[in-house]
């Protein structure tokens, strides 16, 4: 076993072996535990442990918070997940392990598992908290067998998360083995790209009350979309166009600059406003001869009158579209019509505008810094219950994809 010690304080462990033994990774961990005179093992209560001071570890601290699973099948992405952990500050999972089924990993035998303990960086008066992360990377043709490996490695009495980065968790047979075993499922939807099926798949995940909650990246990434979105139906004067309205138009980056896509995020505000107005589905999209998609919705206003709203996806490929949504328009007729408009300019800023029939035309920069996969992920570890209006969202976005 290879041993060394980063400048961070980091201690870290290496070993190629033919034989997975977990017992082997739980020695390793307390042997390196006690080297750095911390404890072995965290308290009952979920928590922030301090360490006992007969073990030496002063004012060090071990996190004592959650299992996260995270499988990458490159090392790009197993970069980028050990990157995240090392960032996040508020809000540390006790222990972490990394599936990595990347075929380009070079092995000279059939597993490498790397164990680490990590240190955050504390910030003014606060203790240094540490924190676990196991690595182990295998053949893909190898990778059925990683979920027998989840269970005795993972913290018992903590809650368990599983962060799937990539988009390829539809009818992966991981994926399914794992997903069973885990309190919360954190995906980022825009990596299923322009897929409809494999959207529509994510209602799944909701189907069933044995399911593991679930979060998503890019709903994150939308909230200032729908806060602004409902600012301008907070005046009185605007409230009345709600059961006007009959247009919902969304312009998306068919190619987001991360080479996900926008086409998630544009169903996800569809099924945000709808379920939140009570529009009825009444059939699916269809694709247009022009790009996108378009659907027909029912809503009723007070009264319970009928009126149909139409709704149309558009694919953006200008150099402006780089994130997800390019543009949201919604046009009301009637005697309190009006069309209110968010349209993203850059990677900071929002320029909404709105005009009705008793309003004259205004317009403002919003500034929206896009969130960071760190601020994400540190947001979404912190969020332990489901989010019903997120759920709703799905319900409706995905009811409205072809079969």
């Amino acid at each position: 076993m290879a041993q060394k010690m980063t400048p961070e304080q980091v201690l870290h462990t290496s070993w190629d072996t033919d034989t997975l033994d977990t017992g082997a990774i739980h020695d390793e961990l307390n042997r390196l535990w006690a080297e750095v005179g911390g404890p072995r093992h965290a308290g009952q209560a979920p928590g922030e442990v301090v360490a006992d001071s007969y073990i030496g570890g002063g004012e060090l601290m071990r996190a004592n918070t959650l299992n996260l699973i995270a499988v990458a099948d490159d090392e790009d992405i197993v970069n980028m997940i050990r990157s995240t952990l090392s960032q996040l500050s508020d809000f540390l999972p006790s222990r972490t392990i990394i599936f990595n089924t990347s075929p380009e990993v070079k092995r000279n035998k059939t597993w490498h598992v790397e164990v680490q303990l990590n240190e955050s960086v504390a910030t003014g008066d606060s203790p240094v908290l540490r924190f676990e992360t196991i690595t182990i990377t295998v053949d893909p043709k190898m990778a059925g067998y990683l979920a027998s490996l989840v269970s005795p490695l993972l913290i018992s009495e903590l809650p368990t998360f599983l962060w799937w980065p990539t988009g390829d968790f539809v009818g992966n047979s991981l994926f399914t083995d794992i997903v069973e075993i885990v309190d919360r499922l954190v995906v980022d939807s825009a990596r299923l790209g322009n897929d409809a099926r494999a959207i529509a798949q994510m209602r799944t995940l909701l189907d069933d009350e044995d399911d593991p909650r679930l979060g998503d990246f890019t709903w994150i990434r939308l909230q200032p979309w729908r806060q602004l979105i409902a600012q301008f139906f907070d005046p009185a004067e605007t409230q009345e166009s709600l059961d006007e309205i009959a247009q919902l138009n969304i312009s998306y980056a068919q190619h987001r600059e991360d080479n996900g896509s926008g086409f998630a995020a544009a169903l996800l505000i569809v099924g945000w406003l709808g379920s939140r107005l009570g529009w009825e589905a009444i059939e699916p999209f269809e694709p247009r001869k022009a790009g996108g998609w378009t659907v027909p919705l029912i809503a009723r206003n007070k009264a319970g009158k009928a009126r149909d709203i139409q709704v149309r996806l558009t694919p953006d490929f200008s150099p402006h579209a780089r994130f997800a949504l390019r543009n949201v328009e919604i046009v009301a007729v009637g005697d309190h019509s009006g069309v209110f408009s968010i349209t993203r300019t850059d990677k900071d800023d929002l320029i909404t505008s709105s005009e009705t029939a008793h309003a004259p035309y205004v317009s403002r920069m919003v500034y929206s810094r896009r969130p960071s996969t760190v601020e994400m992920l540190g947001d979404e570890l912190q969020q332990f219950s489901a989010d019903p209006v997120f759920e709703d969202a799905i319900r409706l976005a995905t009811r409205l994809l072809p079969a």
